[in-house]
């Protein structure tokens, strides 16, 4: 069967939601109160965790406001525009309300795109796009324009089966996306406990637990007695730590009018949020401007901490060619392997009790900030052995690699939903009529039910 296109406003309705008094709102559900659905709730699925709920509430409002099935709920205004168009799709009726700052659309009655096939061809990465660069401005908020999206077309399958198989194969992929980062979740909860228990010494590598008696209290809670435990100063000293260092600072630093597309990475804080240098994305600098400046350059092994505005963010240097530079945000270590091995500090940097005086320490200063002065004055713990660092990391570097495993996978499904919504979406390419035959049934049995409820 053919493809048809039709204006979004000859197919779909529309309605805004409930704007309400400051008094009216309470944190905790109270007789005859309601729940409202806010920005905060639409991410790229119904996000619950956020609630709020309205006291006197009419009875008309509560009716015509409501969260119901089958509708798109959208992101209508927002200070980030990109955030505007996001939707998510309610797949049963409940007796939430949804805020002004939010926009429902459905498939009219008449209309033949079936809804959960329009919420796919909503979300798509080229309407979201258009969707952003035409939004409205005002007072800071950027506003979803109805009257773009109203004469839009939108092209979509004839028959109600290929419809509802290509909603179904993309609901597939998000459902596998979803269960991908549940087991990261969880991989990660294990990781922490991990770092807490081996990098204290109360968890030996053989998997049995010291007692009580063996272990001393610390900064950090209590670790094992007869570990090293003193300042990262007192590493350096005994060349545990051969050089920390960070970015040039003042007239040294590379401008962004030096920037260029191919180069040395120039490394910012945001550049190692993810657990790995992002070379890809980062900012570079010719090799002749690098090769000029005094310190900053980072070799494969260092490990990086960033120390200003975003405090925290750590990892090791897997690949420079033949270095990468640093900005002031971020230090580098380097160590003496045959004392120190990289993932142990790596993994002491990660764990939670040196993440909580880190930024403990950084908020002191009117911004977010830890000096290379001060952060040599925190305290580490470690086992003297490299052998015994190297047992300890290897249960925590297994869980790692599954982590990045898991994080390869979700991008490899994202870039598979893109695709097959750019193709699918658009009628460049066409399901087996086979695949489709499976839907024929269930798109009957919905279209029977909806006949007998008008009889």
């Amino acid at each position: 069967m053919a493809w048809k296109k039709e204006k979004f406003k000859t197919l779909i309705e529309h309605k805004s939601g409930y704007t309400w008094s400051k008094e009216q709102e309470t944190k905790f559900p109270e007789p005859k109160t309601v729940r409202v659905l806010t920005v905060t709730n639409v991410q790229k699925e119904l996000d619950l965790s956020s609630e709020l709920y309205l006291k006197d509430v009419s009875e008309v409002d509560k009716v015509k406001k409501a969260v119901s099935k089958d509708w798109s709920i959208a992101v209508s205004s927002n200070g980030n525009r990109s955030r505007i168009g996001n939707a998510v799709y309610i797949k049963e009726d409940s007796e939430y309300l949804f805020a002004s700052f939010l926009t429902a659309f459905k498939p009219k009655e008449e209309s033949d795109i079936l809804p959960d096939y329009f919420f796919r061809w909503l979300t798509s990465h080229n309407i979201q796009e258009r969707i952003t660069a035409v939004s409205e401005g005002t007072t800071g908020l950027g506003n979803l324009d109805i009257r773009f999206l109203r004469n839009t077309e939108i092209e979509y399958p004839e028959n109600p089966a290929e419809q509802t198989a290509i909603a179904t194969l993309l609901s597939k992929v998000d459902e596998a996306i979803a269960a991908t980062q549940k087991s990261i979740k969880a991989a990660e909860k294990l990781k922490k406990a991990l770092m807490q228990n081996l990098l204290t010494g109360k968890l030996k590598p053989d998997g049995s637990w010291r007692s009580q008696d063996e272990l001393m209290s610390t900064k950090y809670g209590y670790a094992f007695k007869e570990w090293k435990y003193c300042k990262i100063n007192d590493l350096i000293k005994e060349g545990y730590i051969t050089k920390v260092q960070d970015g040039n600072h003042g007239e040294s630093h590379p401008v962004s009018a030096e920037f260029v597309d191919e180069g040395i990475p120039f490394v910012m804080a945001s550049d190692i949020s993810k657990g790995f240098v992002d070379t890809v994305n980062c900012k570079k600098i010719t090799k002749n401007r690098a090769d000029k400046l005094r310190i900053g350059f980072a070799y494969k092994g260092d490990i990086l901490l960033s120390h200003k505005a975003s405090v925290g963010y750590t990892c090791i240097v897997e690949e420079a060619d033949p270095y990468i530079m640093l900005t002031p945000q971020v230090t580098l270590y380097r160590v003496d392997t045959t004392k120190l091995i990289p993932e142990y500090l790596l993994y002491f940097f990660q764990q939670y009790t040196f993440q909580i005086i880190l930024e403990g320490n950084a908020k002191q200063s009117t911004r977010n900030y830890i000096g290379i002065t001060n952060q040599k004055k925190l305290c580490i713990y470690l086992p003297d052995s490299v052998d015994e660092q190297t047992q300890l990391v290897k249960p925590i570097m297994k869980v790692d690699k599954e982590i990045i495993s898991k994080q390869t996978k979700i991008q490899t499904l994202q870039r598979l939903k893109k695709s097959l919504m750019q193709n699918l979406l658009t009628g460049k390419v066409r399901l087996p009529q086979e695949f489709i035959k499976q839907f024929e049934e269930a798109v009957e049995e919905v279209n029977n039910k909806k006949n007998t409820e008008v009889l």
